[in-house]
């Protein structure tokens, strides 16, 4: 789990971050993405009404173990 408001961390796992390219745009990145990752997202603004949206993360293919040389 991952909660941020701007762009402090409240909670973190560490392979999940978010950054944002401009004022309206903000991304959710995941590192090492596992199967156990998969399921839904939310980004919520809190604002009057509250706006929301989700997302569902599919995980596909297998595990590569990588060399970094």
């Amino acid at each position: 789990m991952i909660l941020t408001i701007h762009r402090h961390v409240i909670a973190r796992v560490s392979r999940f971050s978010v950054s944002h390219d401009n004022h309206k745009t903000w991304l959710l990145n995941v590192n090492q993405v596992q199967q156990e990752d998969r399921g839904y997202y939310m980004c919520q603004v809190n604002t009057n009404p509250m706006i929301s949206q989700v997302g569902y993360l599919q995980v596909v293919g297998k595990l590569n173990n990588f060399c970094n040389m």
